[in-house]
């Protein structure tokens, strides 16, 4: 970049707020992989009568990461 060029405060707030949106989303995948991981450990491990309710949470929590890596 020259020392004439003009640089955009409006073209700095959108990159900075950008950036900030990508690390939060990548901080709610890695919460929401690390809640599927608990859900998967629980469904193999818990009571049989709860597997239906941890079934349903593991198919919810992959709908919400497919819905994510979509965007």
């Amino acid at each position: 970049m020259a020392m004439a060029d003009i640089i955009s405060l409006a073209d700095v707030s959108k990159a900075r707020r950008q950036a900030l949106e990508r690390e939060t989303t990548e901080r709610c995948v890695e919460i929401i992989e690390l809640n599927l991981a608990l859900a998967l450990q629980r469904f193999s491990q818990g009571p049989d009568a709860e597997r239906g309710v941890r079934a349903r949470q593991i198919r919810q929590l992959g709908e919400v990461l497919e819905f994510i890596s979509c965007d």
